[in-house]
């Protein structure tokens, strides 16, 4: 019996002593120290999304890795705009058709235009233009001819450069154009051939609308104060339009003549500020 209990006794001793040099010593961590799962890399919000855990409490959870983050200090805050929500309004008159017309362009009148800027970045815009076209092609046996009418453009642009100087901007956009107006054909001459006794006719008040589609890439300039030049390379592309018997119409206000697929704008705008750069505020903390 007195056997079993000091066999017993030194097995005892041995686990313990065991189990003590497995322990890794921590430690301690110097006042004012943060812990290590503290001082982690941040993450991005922008690659979360909001989840339930079984107990019912919103935690956040990377879609690509599965981590789960349920303490918000470890996440990064998401990219701030530089400049407010309503930054600035910007009116502009485009200058391309009256300059292609004084070098001898037989259509073309021009518009005005306004675009918002939201934070430096999102430009929505709105035009208003008058387009007419009185035109003889060269080697064409007739007149093209569309009385002053209305054309109307929507749409919206991206500054690559939103957190610059707004004096200075590269944009790329998308548009919608629409008008509704007449056209005729005049004096479209007929060779009889045999005869040579040629034969004259025309086609008349026919009407139509057009719907069109525009993507511009294009640089904004600072000239003086307030004032600034812009140019845009335009792709357009037509989207609907009237079905005529006796054909498609050669030109489209607004849109231009048919056939090419690019076009140009040059612009003298006006700025006009509606709230300044957001001060950067400079927060102190105190440890206690």
């Amino acid at each position: 019996m007195p056997r079993i209990i000091i066999l017993a006794f030194i097995t005892v001793f041995a686990l313990q002593t065991s189990a003590q040099r497995r322990v890794t010593p921590v430690k301690p961590l110097a006042p004012g120290t943060t812990p290590k799962v503290e001082r982690e890399k941040k993450v991005d919000r922008s690659k979360l999304v909001e989840m339930e855990d079984v107990n019912g409490n919103v935690i956040l959870v990377d879609t690509v890795t599965g981590t789960e983050f349920k303490d918000t200090t470890m996440l990064a805050a998401p990219p701030k705009m530089e400049y407010p929500l309503l930054h600035e309004v910007i009116a502009g008159v485009n200058l391309w058709s009256p300059i292609m017309r004084a070098f001898g362009q037989h259509y073309g009148l021009g518009d005005v235009w306004g675009e918002v800027s939201l934070h430096n970045r999102y430009f929505p815009y709105f035009a208003f233009g008058l387009d007419n076209c009185d035109d003889t092609p060269d080697n064409s046996n007739f007149t093209f001819r569309t009385p002053v009418s209305p054309y109307f453009k929507l749409g919206a642009s991206y500054n690559f450069f939103y957190n610059s100087n707004p004096d200075y901007k590269l944009q790329m956009g998308l548009r919608y154009g629409f008008t509704s107006y007449k056209w005729n054909v005049e004096n479209a001459t007929v060779d009889e051939g045999y005869w040579d006794d040629p034969s004259h006719f025309s086609i008349l008040n026919q009407k139509s609308t057009a719907g069109y589609l525009e993507v511009t890439f294009g640089l904004k300039v600072k000239i003086f104060k307030s004032w600034s030049l812009g140019w845009h390379i335009i792709y357009h592309s037509m989207l609907h339009e009237t079905k005529n018997p006796n054909g498609k119409p050669m030109f489209i206000p607004g849109y231009g003549k048919r056939g090419s697929a690019v076009t140009g704008n040059f612009s003298l705008m006006y700025t006009i500020p509606i709230n300044k750069k957001k001060s950067v505020e400079v927060i102190t903390e105190n440890n206690e």
